[in-house]
Formats: structure tokens, C-alpha cells, sequence
């Protein structure tokens, strides 16, 4: 019992030894990371803390780009730069991801979008947005047109969250749990470097070669992870943040859709047109949840619905069926 008892001690010391280890390689990975790919575009302060949007094309409405759980401006590269041949298109990062600086718990639609509302007007931007949501940014996207409906003049929602899924559908339900259990223990792993060393957190492979880097780089920092867990840790509130978007009016509003997801999780996508009788559901056959923003081909679907939404608000006209 004696041996067995130093045999514990030994091992305890060596784990503790091992993640001071990993938490210095932690620090010195993220610090080389963040100056090896600086923002590409501003950081603007939206009240203690600053956001990262990046901006490119010209022209009215601005289309503003907010991604999914986990992912940073950079994933939006492939639809960013198809649209902006026909406006001016932001993406940027929520608290905590990519470029952005870490903001106040608890990390929900409100709080989230309070923070987008106070980034736009610091950019100077006219008021007049079409906003652009893949999957949990579509959450983020509802609550925003609830709440500053003045500033919306159409969406397009990507593959996007339904704030009833986890109720209605038994595999996101059955997601939901599994990926709760995953994020109890992912900011301690990312803290200790395990994120990092084993590339737990990988860029999409579909990405052009200068995003999947700085997507490589960036998505394994602590801060990155701690927050995508806080986001998830959230999910209860955004959902019933986003339920507040009753009806959008009849401003333009197009909904995508990936073929290769369920007939249940279609159902939904159907239900989120009816936000508004001027709407577009598309089902792009054989795409997947994710490459319809990364894919190449799947993308241009994706920039396609977007620029339909833009001609309809600035010539004043419905979507074409």
C-alpha cells in the first residue's frame, strides 16, 4: 500500500508537471499565432472590449456575415468575396472569436447581438443591413431582426439554427446532450495545449490556403474555445431570444438549404420562410451543413441567394419564385 500510494502521488506530480507544460505551450502557440496573422480588417470598441469586422466591395445595402458556433470571419471568405462584386459585404467576429476580444457572460443572442448593434454603429455603416446567418449565426440573425427591425431590410438564413430544433428533432436533441457533454471539459484542454497539439479544432480543409491558416492558427487559442463553450452553454437563451422574431414583414428573406440533411430538418427550413410571405427556400442537392459556406460550389449557391436578397431591397421588388 505504501508503493501503491507514492505510484499516485508520482503520477499526480507528472499530470500537474504535464499541464503547466501544455499551459505555457498554450501561451507561447497563441502569442506566436496572433502575430504571425494579424486582423485583416479594424477593431472597433462596442463598450470595454473591442470587435473585428472586415469589410470589402462597394455599394448599398451592406451585407453582414455572421458565422456559426465556433467558426470566425475567415470561414466566410468563399461567399465574401462573390458578393462583393455586387455591395459592400462585412464579416466579423463575436466576442471571443478570431480577431475579437472576449466579452461578458452569459454569452447569449442578446448579449451577442447587443454587441453587433454597438460594432455597426461604430463602423459608420448606413443602417440599412441584409443580414446573413449560417447555422448557429442564424439564431443571432433572428434575434437581431427582432430586436432593431428598423435597421433590417432583408436576410438570408444558411443552413440556419431553428430556434424550436432541439424540441422538435430527436437527433439535435441527441446532438445537444452529447455536445454538452464535449464543452464541459474543452476550455481545459485548449487551456493545457491538448486543443493545439492534437488539432482538435482543424480548419475546414475546403477553405482557400490563406484562411485555412489563419483559421488553423487562431481556433485552437483558449479564448476561442472557452467562448464557443459559453455560446453552447447558452443555447436555452438564444433560442428563446431568437422566438421573439414573430414576422419580418414582408421584407426579402432566403432560406438555404443542404440536400443531404433530413426531411425533418428541411420541415424546419420551411417553417422559417414563413417569416415573411416574400421568401425563397432553396435546397442545394448533394451540399452539407458546412459546404455551403466553405464549399466552392456550394458556396456560389450560397452568395447567389445572398445577391437575390440584395437586388430585391435595393430595387424595391419580391424574390423571385
Amino acid at each position: 500500500m505504501r508503493w501503491t500510494g507514492k505510484a499516485i502521488l508520482w503520477l499526480v506530480v507528472a499530470l500537474l508537471v504535464l499541464a503547466v507544460v501544455g499551459a505555457i505551450y498554450q501561451a507561447i502557440a497563441t502569442a506566436r499565432a496572433e502575430r504571425a496573422h494579424p486582423p485583416p480588417g479594424r477593431l472597433v470598441d462596442v463598450g470595454g472590449h473591442s470587435l473585428h469586422i472586415h469589410c470589402v466591395g462597394q455599394g448599398s445595402p451592406t451585407v453582414v456575415l455572421d458565422a456559426a458556433l465556433g467558426a470566425m470571419s475567415a470561414s466566410w471568405v468563399r461567399v465574401q468575396r462573390e458578393v462583393s462584386g455586387t455591395t459592400r459585404v462585412c464579416a466579423y467576429d463575436r466576442s471571443g472569436m478570431g480577431w475579437s476580444e472576449s466579452g461578458p457572460e452569459p454569452r447569449g443572442a442578446k448579449q451577442i447581438t447587443g454587441e453587433l448593434h454597438a460594432l455597426l454603429e461604430g463602423t459608420g455603416i448606413d443602417s440599412s443591413y441584409v443580414l446573413v446567418g449560417h447555422s448557429f449565426g442564424g439564431l443571432y440573425t433572428q434575434t437581431y431582426a427582432a430586436r432593431y427591425p428598423e435597421e433590417v431590410a432583408g436576410v438570408a438564413l444558411i443552413e440556419s439554427s431553428h430556434p424550436e430544433q432541439f424540441s422538435r428533432l430527436p437527433e439535435a436533441r441527441d446532438s445537444y446532450e452529447q455536445t454538452k457533454r464535449l464543452y464541459a471539459v474543452a476550455s481545459l484542454l485548449a487551456r493545457i495545449g491538448v486543443v493545439s497539439l492534437f488539432n482538435l479544432s482543424p480548419a475546414p480543409p475546403e477553405l482557400p490556403h490563406h484562411q485555412r491558416v489563419q483559421i488553423a492558427a487562431l481556433n485552437p487559442s483558449t479564448r476561442q474555445v472557452s467562448t464557443t463553450a459559453q455560446e453552447f452553454r447558452a443555447t436555452p437563451q438564444s433560442t428563446a431570444q431568437a422566438h421573439s422574431l414573430r414576422s419580418l414583414g414582408d421584407k426579402p428573406l432566403a432560406v438555404l438549404s443542404a440536400g443531404t440533411q433530413s426531411s425533418g430538418w428541411l420541415k424546419l427550413q420551411d417553417d422559417l420562410t414563413t417569416l415573411s410571405p416574400n421568401s425563397k427556400h432553396r435546397v442545394v442537392e448533394g451540399a452539407t451543413h458546412t459546404s455551403v459556406v466553405y464549399g466552392r460550389s456550394d458556396a456560389q449557391a450560397t452568395s447567389a441567394a445572398i445577391v437575390e436578397v440584395v437586388g430585391a431591397v435595393r430595387n424595391d421588388r419580391p424574390l423571385a419564385r
